[in-house]
């Protein structure tokens, strides 16, 4: 065989090995719809068996910390995976719950929970770019994801993105599945790694236009993992991996509404029957938005023993309650219903989540708190006439 020919052979053959890399991804990520069930704990054993070491999650408020929750936003996000790796090689990974303190004055159409469970992990040492995406990818369609809808978006410069461009191609990643997005890179935050970054989305929903594809912000692309790199600069090698449990569930739901995914559908439920049909469907599905969030978030931070109060985290408790029981006041309902909310996302949403019930003691707070916030509002006519 001539040397032409012997290199075209092997060509062909490093061609196909590769197309055949994500393939196979393909066929287990189908396989897994039908058996795996829809938590983010599935991502977390896929990446255990993938080597990374687990590392139980931090208190949800720890004290000496700024922030009032943990938030998945923050730049001190992954200090609590830091200890082990500081002088050795390999990964950790842990899932922990994060709270959007900052937010939970609102919640706009199409933003995660204000409480929701997230997978960190970091990875210290040099590796293939193409090996943690891959990893990821895998760990994501044993959850429940259809890896053929996977798509991959850049969000580095052009000069960092030409690597991560190089591992998505070594795993047969088709172009139509690969999108960019300058726009993110220029967002300000300091993670723990600097470098090339990447996330794999999938798409809910239809299109927004002909040109809508990965990289598109028009709200169908959810991101379901991010994943961080060295830059070339640094001298330690180190990968920071995030993934959102809302997202997920979202994903495997078929749906772009966060409170429509099968965990929430007794709570939503629960909150259609006490609210009157009054408005627009648009404004009528925002207040039971508001309801279900803040019903959970609140029972899930007065069983971590956070209970109403006036400053700090107890205020952010407080917040949640007041202002679940001011959307019932607007819409002529009792406040009395107050606690059978909170009381129903414990039992629906949280106790299936491994939390010991609510004790009847703390289901008190709930109801001392309504009480107090029930003679805020029978003072307003008064306040309002002195103004």
């Amino acid at each position: 065989m001539s040397g032409n020919g012997w290199r075209g052979s092997w060509v062909c053959s490093l061609l196909a090995i590769l197309t055949v890399t994500f393939e196979s991804l393909i066929r287990s990520g189908v396989q897994d719809v039908n058996q795996a069930s829809i938590d983010i704990q599935q991502v977390s054993a896929a990446l255990a068996a993938q080597g990374y070491r687990w590392q139980p999650p931090p208190a949800l408020a720890q004290p000496g910390r700024t922030e009032l929750f943990p938030s998945h936003l923050a730049p001190s996000w992954a200090d609590p995976l830091l200890a082990s790796l500081s002088h050795s090689r390999g990964g950790v990974h842990t899932v922990r719950w994060s709270i959007g303190a900052r937010h939970i004055h609102a919640v706009p159409v199409g933003i995660p929970p204000s409480a929701q469970r997230v997978l960190s992990a970091v990875w210290a040492g040099p590796r293939p770019f193409h090996v943690p995406i891959e990893e990821v990818a895998k760990a994501l369609a044993g959850a429940g994801v259809d890896a053929r809808g996977l798509a991959f978006v850049v969000w580095a410069c052009l000069s960092d993105a030409d690597p991560l461009h190089q591992a998505l191609g070594r795993l047969g990643v088709e172009p139509r599945q690969i999108g960019s997005d300058v726009r993110r890179a220029t967002r300000k935050r300091a993670p723990l790694a600097g470098g090339p970054r990447l996330s794999i989305e999938f798409p809910v929903g239809p299109p927004c236009s002909s040109t809508c594809g990965p990289g598109c912000r028009c709200g169908r692309y959810l991101v379901l993992a991010r994943l961080r790199f060295s830059a070339p600069s640094q001298v330690r090698s180190v990968l920071e991996v995030a993934v959102l449990e809302s997202e997920l569930l979202s994903v495997v739901d078929d749906t772009r509404e966060p409170f429509a995914v099968r965990r929430f559908t007794r709570l939503v439920e629960n909150v259609q029957e006490v609210l009157p049909a009054q408005g627009t469907r648009t404004a009528q599905a925002q207040r039971v938005r508001v309801l279900v969030d803040r019903s959970f978030t609140a029972a899930l931070l007065i069983g971590s023993g956070f209970a109403p109060g006036p400053r700090g985290r107890a205020h952010v408790v407080r917040r949640l309650l007041r202002h679940a029981g001011t959307e019932l006041a607007l819409t002529g309902v009792s406040l009395t219903r107050l606690d059978t909310l909170v009381e129903a996302a414990d039992r629906t949403v949280r106790t299936k989540l491994g939390f010991t019930p609510l004790s009847h003691h703390l289901l008190d707070t709930v109801r001392e708190e309504r009480e107090r916030f029930a003679r805020v509002l029978s003072r307003a006519p008064m306040l309002l006439e002195r103004a």
